[in-house]
């Protein structure tokens, strides 16, 4: 029982650092210009607080206590059986390395539904952290007089500030306009993240990184990731 608990404390850790390179590398800094976006009759705030999502009584959390338990039983040395829990279970969507959170209150006479579409991207309040990126379709409905909690899975824009926390406030922006960027997101809405596996997920962040730095993208690699049927 030991075990799984350090083990569970060491895959949120790994969570929770998924967006950051080591401290020797020096890379440039994205720098784009934020075209904020608002959704009439919605209010809405955004962090990177995930704890927010990771509610003890609920179907996806149990779900993920259940599959660690198993990596730790069946291989306890494959890291990839235990980050693929957080997705397998529930617990943090699919379609990107790290999770924003937005909370949505709907002020309208209406049902609303929006779309956050690939390519959107979401400016950090503080100079201190990365900014985000958005490679899948993300429909959301809020219904008339309702708040509710959704998950955005993001990617990480520039690798020498710190991952999204707690503290961290966001903005939404229009989408990018970097001719690399742009081309990875074109290539990466078509993938099936369901088949994705963590490793892949890592080297998809790794080449977007390289994109905003200015170095040179493997688009053989990501072309290569299984399309949507």
């Amino acid at each position: 029982m030991k075990n799984f608990f350090v083990y569970v404390t060491l895959l949120m850790i790994m969570a929770y650092s998924g967006c950051n390179k080591s401290d020797d590398e020096i890379p440039e800094v994205f720098n784009e210009t934020c075209n904020p976006i608002s959704f009439e009759g919605l209010d809405f705030s955004i962090d990177g607080d995930i704890s927010s999502v990771f509610d003890p009584l609920g179907d996806p959390y149990n779900n993920y206590l259940e599959c660690v338990n198993d990596c730790a039983e069946v291989d306890p040395d494959d890291p990839d059986c235990m980050m693929d829990c957080l997705y397998s279970s529930g617990l943090m969507p699919l379609g990107g390395a790290y999770t924003l959170v937005i909370y949505i209150t709907n002020i309208s006479q209406i049902d609303i539904t929006i779309t956050i579409d690939p390519g959107t991207w979401f400016l950090p309040e503080s100079g201190d952290y990365q900014p985000m990126l958005v490679v899948v379709t993300i429909p959301i409905t809020v219904l008339v007089g309702e708040t509710i909690t959704v998950s955005i899975p993001v990617f990480c824009l520039a690798s020498d500030k710190s991952a999204p926390d707690e503290s961290s406030d966001y903005n939404i922006c229009e989408l990018v306009n970097l001719d690399c960027l742009t081309d990875i997101v074109n290539i990466l809405r078509t993938k099936d993240f369901s088949l994705i596996t963590t490793m892949e997920v890592m080297e998809i962040q790794a080449n977007i990184w390289y994109c905003t730095e200015g170095q040179e993208v493997d688009f053989e690699f990501l072309n290569s990731l299984p399309d949507i049927q």
